[in-house]
């Protein structure tokens, strides 16, 4: 297989609904849903080739990025994203 067969590399956020990080209870695990912008999609479409196979997820914080509902935005500082009113 070649390398870019075997990895995908792309930024995503969790989108902004509840539901985003679901704990089931049981011993069931886990459900994590991930926001990824259309200029991540050529690496993220990979992900398609996977279906129904055991993959290894490593997930790192890019602290120079913030998601939006546009897309992902640069930023130099890290901030809180929750804002009161």
């Amino acid at each position: 297989m070649s390398d870019e067969l075997v990895h995908a590399t792309f930024l995503a956020t969790f989108p902004p609904i509840l539901s985003s990080i679901k704990i089931h209870g049981m011993g069931e695990g886990m459900r994590v849903q991930l926001e990824i912008p259309e200029s991540e999609m050529h690496e993220a479409v990979k992900l398609l080739q996977w279906r129904g196979m055991v993959i290894r997820v490593t997930v790192e914080p890019d602290c120079k990025t913030v998601g939006n509902s546009n897309g992902l935005e640069t930023r130099t500082e890290r901030k809180s994203e929750w804002q009161t009113t």
